[in-house]
């Protein structure tokens, strides 16, 4: 019997600790697609800013047509 608990604790050990191990390879790839999704919303925010402007600069263009 105690030869077989010992084999269970061995397998459970090694169980334990591949577990953590892909917990550890799985946060890295979260942090990196985190990382690709603020990269991602910074470029979006970007443009959203730039389209913000060159519609700013349309709107008073047309003004400035209108008022000739």
């Amino acid at each position: 019997m105690t030869y077989q608990k010992f084999a269970v604790l061995g397998i459970f050990v090694a169980l334990l600790s591949l577990s953590c191990r892909d917990t550890e390879k799985e946060e890295k790839e979260l942090n990196q697609k985190l990382e690709q999704i603020e990269s991602v919303e910074q470029a979006v925010d970007s443009t959203v800013n730039d389209v913000d402007q060159k519609a700013s600069e349309v709107e008073e263009m047309i003004q400035e047509l209108d008022s000739i």
